[in-house]
C-alpha cells in the first residue's frame, strides 16, 4: 500500500511541476513533508482543467468526463476506492490521503469543479463581477487548500482567508491577460464586455486580433484592477509563518513581474504573449526573502 501510495504522489508532482510556468508551485520554499500534498492538490486541478481545456472533446463529453471525476472525488473519499491502474486513480488515492491525513475540506475541490464545468460550456463574460464569481471557484479554492495543508483553518482565520482570495483571483487574471490569443483560439473570451464597451472595443475586434489604442486601454484597465487585487491582498505575507510566508511572496512576486512585462509590450497581449525566463524565476525567489 505505501509503495502505491508514493507512486501515487510521484504521479501527481510530474503532473503538477509540468504545468505551471509562472508560478513555484511545491518549490524548494515548501518545506519536504508538506510538498507532496500542495502536489496532488495541483496535480486534480490540472487534470481536470486539462478536460475542460481540451480541443478533443465536445461540450456533453467534458461535462459528462467531469462528473464522472466528481463521482470518483467522492467514492475515494467516502468509500477509500480508486482504481491504480488508471491516472485518476493515482491522483485520488493521494489526494484522499491528503484529504484524511489533513482534514481538509472536500466542498473545495467541488467548488474547483464547478468553474471547470463553468470553463466547458461558457465562452463570454458580459461583466468584471462575473469574471470574479468564477475566479472564486477556479482559483481561491486553491489558497484555502494550500493554507489547510499549512494548518490555517477558515473558521479560526477568516482574514487571512479573505486575503489569500485576493491573491489567487489576481492570479487567475494574470493568467487571463498572458493568454489572451491561446484562449482566442479556443473561442474562450475572458476580456468582460463591459471593459470592452467602455473603450469604445468589442467582440468582434477581438476575434480579428485588432490591437488598436481601444484594446491596449482595455488591458490597461484590466492589468490595473489586477495590481490592485495584489495591494489589497498584500498584507498577507505578515500572518503566515515559516516557508509558507515565502512560498506566497515568491508567488505574487511572479504575478507582478507578469503584469510589467505586459506593461513592457505596451499591452499588445494578442501579438505578444509574455512569459517568465529562468532568470525572471531565479530573481523571483531570491527577491521573496527581502
Amino acid at each position: 500500500m505505501q509503495k502505491d501510495l508514493d507512486s501515487a504522489f510521484e504521479f501527481c508532482r510530474s503532473l503538477a511541476k509540468s504545468h505551471y510556468e509562472n508560478f513555484p508551485v511545491g518549490s524548494v520554499l515548501i518545506p519536504k513533508d508538506k510538498r507532496k500534498y500542495v502536489y496532488c492538490i495541483y496535480a486534480f486541478a490540472r487534470y481536470a482543467d486539462d478536460i475542460a481545456d481540451s480541443s478533443g472533446y465536445d461540450e456533453v463529453t467534458k461535462l459528462q468526463k467531469l462528473d464522472t471525476l466528481e463521482s470518483e472525488l467522492d467514492r475515494s473519499v467516502n468509500e477509500n476506492k480508486t482504481d491504480l491502474n488508471s491516472d485518476t486513480g493515482k491522483i485520488f488515492l493521494a489526494l484522499s490521503e491528503t484529504i484524511r491525513n489533513l482534514n481538509i475540506p472536500v466542498s473545495e475541490f467541488k467548488k474547483l469543479l464547478s468553474a471547470f464545468k463553468q470553463d466547458s460550456v461558457y465562452r463570454e463574460y458580459k461583466s468584471f463581477e462575473e469574471l470574479l464569481d468564477y475566479s472564486d471557484r477556479s482559483a481561491n479554492p486553491i489558497g484555502h487548500l494550500v493554507l489547510n495543508v499549512f494548518g490555517y483553518g477558515k473558521n479560526e482565520n477568516e482574514k487571512l482567508f479573505s486575503l489569500s482570495d485576493k491573491i489567487c483571483t489576481a492570479l487567475q487574471l494574470i493568467n487571463f491577460w498572458q493568454d489572451v490569443s491561446v484562449d482566442l483560439k479556443m473561442n474562450r473570451i475572458y476580456i468582460p464586455a463591459d471593459i470592452m464597451n467602455e473603450f469604445g472595443y468589442d467582440i468582434v475586434k477581438l476575434k480579428n486580433k485588432t490591437e488598436d489604442e481601444s484594446f491596449r486601454k482595455v488591458i490597461k484597465n484590466l492589468t490595473d484592477k489586477t495590481e490592485n487585487l495584489f495591494d489589497e491582498g498584500i498584507d498577507i505575507s505578515g500572518m503566515l509563518k515559516g516557508r509558507l510566508k515565502f512560498e506566497i511572496k515568491a508567488t505574487v512576486n511572479g504575478g507582478r513581474k507578469i503584469l510589467s512585462k505586459i506593461r513592457e509590450i505596451n499591452y499588445n497581449v494578442l501579438s505578444t504573449r509574455v512569459t517568465l525566463s529562468k532568470t525572471d524565476k531565479l530573481k523571483i525567489i531570491t527577491d521573496s526573502f527581502f
